[in-house]
C-alpha cells in the first residue's frame, strides 16, 4: 500500500467528536427533553441551557434562538431516524412494506423512547421542519405504492392526511400507556388496508420483520 492510500484512509476515517460537538449534542439532548416536558411554546433557552449543564451564554454560542435549536434538534432526530429507516430498507422495493417499515419504527420509538417520542410529537405541531424535510420520505413510499399498483387512494392529499393523522394518534395512544406492540402491527395493517389493500396482504405486509436500523450518529 503506497503513502498516498494510507493517507487517504487515514483521511476517511471517522474523527473522535470534539469538546464543541459534546457540547452541541449536549444542548440537543437538553432541548428535545424540555421541550417534551414543557412544550414548545413555554420551553425557554434558560431551562434547555440548566438540563444541558451549561451557561446561558454558553447557549448563545451555539444557537441564536429557541427557534434555532428546535429545528437543529428536529433535524438531529427527525430527520435523522427518516434516514436510518430509509437506510434500513434500501433493499425493499415494495412500496406497502416500505410505508410499513417507516410506521411502524415510529411508534415503537413511543415504546422504546417516550422522551424522544414526545419531542418529535412536538416537532410535528411546532416547526415547518416536519412538512419539509420528514413529510416527503412518506410521500416517496406512497408514491411508489401507487405506482405499483399496491395503493389505490382517493387523492394523494387524502392519503397522506390519513396515514400521518393515524400514525400520530396511535404515538399518542401508546405514549398515554393504553396501547403496546401489538397495537403497533395493528395500526400498519389498518392503514394498509385504508390504502385499498385487502385484508389479507395489508396484515401480511405489517407482520413482515423489520430490517434493522443503523446506528445513530454520536455527533
Amino acid at each position: 500500500m503506497s503513502q498516498y492510500e494510507r493517507s487517504l484512509i487515514l483521511s476517511n476515517k471517522k474523527q473522535p467528536p470534539t469538546k464543541r460537538d459534546r457540547t452541541r449534542r449536549q444542548l440537543l439532548d437538553a432541548a428535545a427533553k424540555v421541550f417534551a416536558a414543557r412544550g414548545v411554546d413555554a420551553a425557554s433557552i434558560q431551562e434547555i441551557a440548566a438540563m444541558a449543564g451549561v451557561a446561558n451564554g454558553t447557549f448563545y454560542n451555539y444557537f441564536a434562538t429557541k427557534e434555532a435549536i428546535l429545528e437543529a434538534a428536529a433535524v438531529h432526530y427527525g430527520v435523522s431516524l427518516c434516514q436510518r429507516i430509509d437506510a434500513s430498507c434500501v433493499q425493499v422495493e415494495d412500496g406497502a412494506e416500505r410505508m410499513s417499515i417507516g410506521g411502524r419504527n415510529y411508534m415503537l420509538l413511543a415504546i422504546e423512547q417516550p422522551d424522544l417520542a414526545r419531542f418529535l410529537m412536538s416537532v410535528a405541531v411546532a416547526s415547518p421542519i416536519w412538512d419539509e424535510q420528514i413529510r416527503p420520505y412518506i410521500t416517496r413510499d406512497l408514491l411508489l405504492g401507487i405506482k405499483q399498483q399496491r395503493f389505490h387512494v382517493a387523492s394523494k392529499d387524502a392519503a397522506m392526511t390519513m396515514i400521518m393523522g393515524t400514525n400520530m394518534a396511535a404515538i399518542r395512544s401508546i405514549l398515554a400507556g393504553k396501547a403496546g406492540r401489538s397495537h403497533v402491527v395493528a395500526v400498519s395493517a389498518t392503514i394498509l388496508r385504508g390504502l385499498g389493500m385487502s385484508p389479507k396482504e395489508a396484515d401480511e405486509v405489517a407482520r413482515r420483520p423489520l430490517p434493522p436500523l443503523p446506528p445513530a450518529s454520536e455527533a
